[in-house]
């Protein structure tokens, strides 16, 4: 076996150091994507350009930190623009076991995350766009705060207590139970609950809003989807 030299093992310890100061990541899949996102993307401490998503993003002047799919949304040529722009590129075979967004959300948990923002995670294939939200628990169970957001919505994994602000653009914010049940109290809405009890595929949770300028949402018990939404 080789032994390191110490420019090697200096090389290992810098790269874990720059990985421990990633806080927020922006994955970029190939769903709906605008250029309004742009300077929310361009603000993270690390990019990851999902298939398509890569493309989307050096199209915009953006070079993905990695690049990562099977790249079956691409032609060979943009696939080869892809390649020569990115800093890393991590190519996998059509047939496997996880979706390219999945295999994205596990390089970030790995490279120690704190915050993952989402976008292009939502398109014309409903199959991927629910994948992709369940997508926001896993994050969730490993201590990392998951966000899809597209130009009409937010979303995220909620277990304890969240405060938020009222924001002009978006007028609905629901509630919805990710395991069986959840109890919840909601605290400055038009429809307040008390320890109100939510089942999975009820309802009741759906397009409240914000009556003045800070709402609270409290789960009690188990894990719900927060959603807030443009009209």
């Amino acid at each position: 076996m080789l032994k390191a030299t110490p420019w090697r093992l200096q090389g290992v310890a810098l790269r874990k150091l720059k990985m421990k100061q990633i806080k927020t990541i922006t994955i970029i899949g190939g769903g709906e994507l605008s250029e309004k996102f742009i300077s929310g993307i361009s603000g993270a401490d690390y990019v990851i350009g999902v298939d398509r998503g890569a493309y989307w993003l050096i199209k915009y002047n953006i070079i993905p930190d990695i690049a990562i799919g099977d790249f079956d949304s691409v032609n060979a040529s943009e696939l080869r623009f892809i390649k020569q722009k990115s800093k890393r590129i991590e190519e996998h075979p059509q047939k496997k076991d996880a979706s390219d967004m999945e295999l994205a959300v596990d390089h970030a948990i790995t490279i120690g995350a704190k915050e993952v923002i989402i976008y292009g995670a939502v398109g014309d294939r409903l199959d991927h766009t629910l994948a992709n939200v369940h997508l926001l628990e896993r994050l969730h169970d490993k201590g990392v705060v998951g966000v899809i957001r597209d130009e009409n919505n937010e979303v995220m994994v909620v277990e304890n207590v969240l405060t938020i602000k009222k924001e002009a653009r978006f007028r609905y914010v629901s509630v919805l139970a990710i395991t069986e049940t959840i109890e919840v109290s909601l605290i400055g809405f038009a429809y307040n609950l008390t320890h109100t009890i939510i089942h999975r595929g009820q309802t009741l949770g759906i397009s409240n809003e914000i009556r003045g300028n800070v709402a609270t949402i409290n789960v009690h018990r188990g894990k719900a989807l927060f959603i807030r939404s443009r009209d």
